[in-house]
């Protein structure tokens, strides 16, 4: 592929990751992260992250992806790495390790350390994006062709559904019962119930005792690289 080409694909890649975050960044960002992959063999997480956002790598705070928060319940789809528990350097060794792999499987392998870096979870913002960039839509990297795994979410509702199931079965998530509001009770009351329930969830995200092997160990059963399979052969080209 010309290098023109290439550069052209990749940008439409990141584009497409941004409008599934809602968050479209700077035209410059996106055109560094490009020309920092294609002179950077295996990319660093640190100097990757900072070509394209431009911020502070790693988070200093507890992170949660946000699912359900109805009447009944709240609920966490993933809940992050303790931010104590962040190794740069184990992280980089997932990446070094994705990139060095050269064996016939090696898609699945790419996509495994994907979603466990999804599961860790190490930055404040942009973990979807450049988990997706490092180790599935890096054209410099792939001997196969796929449709890029953000244009698939973008664009296909199914992709986006069985993508939702694998994650569910490899993810920390959290779900807290919510005191319920009775009908009578003062509104002032019920944000009162409201804000004593957000708080006690945002304890139970901060209380999390998980530990950094259980972050960084697939635990990829059957069931889900079944599941894998069946969303790489939908994008496949």
């Amino acid at each position: 592929m010309a290098s023109n080409d290439a550069d052209r694909l990749m940008y439409k890649n990141i584009m497409d990751s941004n409008c599934i975050q809602q968050d479209i960044l700077p035209k410059n960002n996106i055109n560094d992260a490009i020309e920092y992959l294609k002179n950077n063999e295996v990319p660093q997480v640190e100097g990757l992250y900072q070509a394209l956002f431009k911020r502070e790598t790693f988070r200093h705070c507890s992170v949660y992806v946000s699912d359900k928060n109805n009447s009944k319940i709240i609920s966490a789809t993933n809940v992050g790495i303790q931010h104590e528990n962040i190794d740069s350097n184990e992280l980089q060794q997932l990446v070094d390790f994705a990139y060095e792999y050269d064996q016939t499987n090696k898609i699945m392998v790419l996509f495994a350390c994907y979603l466990l870096y999804e599961r860790i979870h190490p930055h404040e913002d942009g973990n979807g994006r450049l988990g997706r960039l490092s180790f599935l839509e890096n054209i410099n990297q792939l001997t196969e062709s796929y449709v890029p795994l953000s244009t698939a979410l973008r664009y296909n509702k199914s992709i986006e559904q069985l993508m939702n199931e694998i994650f569910k079965h490899i993810s920390f998530g959290e779900i807290m019962k919510k005191r319920q509001i009775k009908s009578g009770d003062a509104a002032i009351y019920r944000v009162e119930i409201q804000e004593i329930g957000l708080n006690k969830f945002y304890e139970i995200i901060h209380d999390n005792q998980r530990t950094k092997q259980q972050y960084f160990t697939s635990g990829l059963d059957d069931n889900i690289c079944k599941l894998i399979v069946k969303l790489l052969n939908m994008i496949r080209v």
